[in-house]
């Protein structure tokens, strides 16, 4: 039996800590970011985002590991009050941040656009991870004393300023961290096919559901259909294919479940993306765009996949029949099941890579078809979940693609916030 703390994990999509191992995972290939030759300064910073989340995770550690020795309950305390940032939002914020300083510089062409772009990083990563700010400036000191080099100390210093004040903007600009594990005081509907929560624990990523998006006009704007009804002939069957996967599980599914498991999958996805942004030579003003739309729609797929949940409250497989195993290593979120928010995800990843890369739409697709699979294979979703994730992923890609077109994006010129101090 599954312990309460098991319980409570949530799927990687969502995930508010970082794990020790992300960054020699997603590094197995590209060890130091620095080391390829022509890499936008963008790709550059957005690579980094593994290593400085693996070092915040080990400062935090290092933290309450002294908290708890002196007994000092207001560290702890506050170590709860600010968790870890969930990485999908880390990487929307760096890359909008990154589109804001490119786009500004793009207009300034005294500012050394270099500059701007590492300068806009730098702020957008050191306000998510205060614990290693020092690791974060020895990095923007690197790019500074490059745009110095290319293009003189006064656009370094020009491009340095417009950087840190598009990134303050942004930042006023975006919607506010997601609450994943607010108190909820609500009531769960009961019923055969409802979802219900583990024993003494609340819903996990219910205020994700009411949380603002970054495009979309409403969060149920691509609220899907109804899944099939719980005593229907479509349900029973998609239950009977999640039997039967559970219990004839091949070792290839069961890996397939385990790697997107153990990693965040908005860190793998930004690692393809970054792989075809040099693979086609993109410059740094596409670059950005790429990824700010890449991130963006990736999180507000997050958002509208919560609401459908939060919405239809369907049951889990494996609470529909409490025999069935789970894959090694995987537990059952606590939130319900339709649609899969690794699906949700990894739609709108695909959609935008797509849409850039229409070359290469066959490989995005198979990516993200095998993301969702996983879930399947690992027993925490039907196969509607996962289709129906995907279907309302890809929608809000191409939403969000034409939202940008129309300078959605932009927003945080005109939004009236000033610059934080």
């Amino acid at each position: 039996m599954r312990s309460p703390i098991q319980l409570l994990m949530l799927p990687l999509v969502i995930l508010a800590s970082h794990t020790a191992v992300l960054g020699a995972q997603l590094q197995t290939t590209h060890a130091d970011p620095r080391a390829e030759i022509g890499t936008p300064v963008s790709v550059r910073w957005n690579r980094l985002v593994p290593k400085f989340a693996d070092e915040s995770a080990a400062r935090r550690r290092e933290i309450r590991k002294a908290a708890v020795a002196s007994g000092d309950s207001a560290a702890l305390r506050r170590l709860a009050e600010t968790p870890q940032p969930m990485l999908a939002r880390v990487y929307a914020m760096l890359s909008v941040a990154q589109y804001a300083a490119a786009t500004s510089a793009r207009d300034n062409r005294s500012a050394s656009a270099d500059a701007a772009i590492a300068s806009a990083s730098a702020a957008a990563l050191a306000d998510q991870y205060t614990a290693v700010r020092p690791s974060i400036a020895q990095e923007l000191a690197r790019d500074l004393e490059q745009a110095r080099m290319r293009g003189g100390a006064d656009a370094a210093t020009a491009g340095q300023r417009l950087g840190e004040d598009a990134a303050r903007l942004v930042t006023a600009w975006a919607p506010p961290p997601f609450i994943l594990a607010a108190p909820f005081k609500g009531t769960i509907p009961t019923g055969p096919g409802m979802w219900y929560s583990a024993a003494n624990i609340p819903p996990i990523g219910i205020f994700v559901a009411q949380s603002r998006a970054w495009l979309l006009d409403s969060n149920s704007q691509f609220r899907p259909k109804p899944p099939p009804a719980f005593d229907s002939p479509e349900f029973k069957a998609a239950l009977d294919e999640v039997r039967r996967v559970a219990r004839g599980r091949t070792p290839e599914q069961t890996a397939i479940a385990q790697r997107w498991n153990s990693v965040d999958p908005s860190a793998r996805w930004n690692e393809i993306a970054s792989d075809a942004l040099i693979r086609h030579h993109m410059s740094d003003i596409n670059a950005v765009r790429v990824l700010a739309l890449l991130n963006v729609a990736a999180l507000d797929a997050v958002v509208a996949c919560f609401e459908a949940k939060y919405h239809y409250w369907t049951i889990r497989p494996s609470q529909a029949d409490t025999t069935l195993v789970l894959a090694d290593s995987l537990s059952l979120p606590n939130f319900p099941s339709y649609p899969s928010a690794h699906a949700c995800g990894g739609g709108a990843f695909e959609g935008v890579l797509s849409h850039f890369f229409p070359q290469e739409r066959a490989q995005f697709a198979q990516i993200a078809e095998e993301a969702a699979m996983s879930r399947l294979y690992g027993g925490i979703h039907y196969r509607f979940d996962d289709d129906v994730g995907l279907a309302l992923g890809r929608n809000v890609a191409r939403w969000a693609v034409e939202r940008e077109k129309r300078g959605a994006l932009n927003a945080w010129r005109t939004s009236g916030e000033a610059p934080k101090p």
